[in-house]
């Protein structure tokens, strides 16, 4: 559960910018603060709820929760917002969890800034453990994506684009943009054909004129 303001938005702009990014594709689910319930070494059914999730191979439909075992495989990538009160977990338990879920990619980031050294972590399974990514810009194998921090938020680049991934909002705004920016041109097109049918039929007249003169 988002526990502040800068969590909320920073988790509904990363899923809507995944979803936009996946609509095309029925076989990639994308959920967040869902309840993903699994079974641990002892038998006993338990449950997390990580911040955003993706699952390949898996149809994309609405779900109450989602249970790796009906489901027959667990996320294969997993952003958490770290805060104050999840940081031990997130860096701990939840690591080894999810590495044991075959989790490819796990990736933390915290939306203050104060949490860590840098705000943007990430690590890759190797084996069975995690092995951290290096940089400031971290690539995702998974997603075929580049994670990015700007101005304190989390963003997503398409690196074969260059291309920021857009929210629903943000989508929305450029198409917008664009049919106003179209319908600005059709617009300034038109007045431009009109004066210049204007300027022919000018032109026309002075010539009619001044060869009646001539005659």
């Amino acid at each position: 559960m988002a526990e502040t303001d800068k969590h909320r938005n920073q988790m509904i702009a990363l899923l809507n910018a995944l979803e936009e990014y996946y609509r095309p594709d029925s076989g990639i689910y994308v959920t967040g603060n869902i309840l993903v319930h699994y079974c641990d070494e002892a038998g006993e059914w338990k449950f997390l709820a990580p911040d955003i999730i993706v699952v390949k191979g898996v149809e994309k439909k609405d779900r109450g929760s989602y249970v790796i075992d009906d489901e027959g495989k667990a996320p294969d990538f997993i952003i958490e917002l770290v805060s104050p009160s999840t940081k031990v977990e997130d860096l701990g338990n939840k690591r080894v969890i999810y590495a044991g879920w075959r989790v490819i990619e796990y990736f933390l980031f915290d939306p203050t800034g104060e949490l860590f050294s840098g705000p943007l972590r990430g690590f890759r399974l190797q084996g069975n453990d995690y092995v951290p990514m290096m940089g400031a810009r971290l690539h995702s194998k998974v997603l075929g994506l580049d994670l990015v921090v700007e101005q304190g938020r989390l963003r997503l680049y398409d690196p074969k684009t260059g291309q920021r991934l857009l929210t629903h909002e943000e989508s929305e705004a450029a198409r917008r943009a664009a049919e106003a920016k179209a319908a600005s041109a059709e617009t300034k097109a038109a007045q431009e054909s009109a004066a210049r049918q204007a300027a022919e039929a000018e032109l026309a007249r002075l010539r009619e004129e001044l060869a009646k003169l001539r005659g």
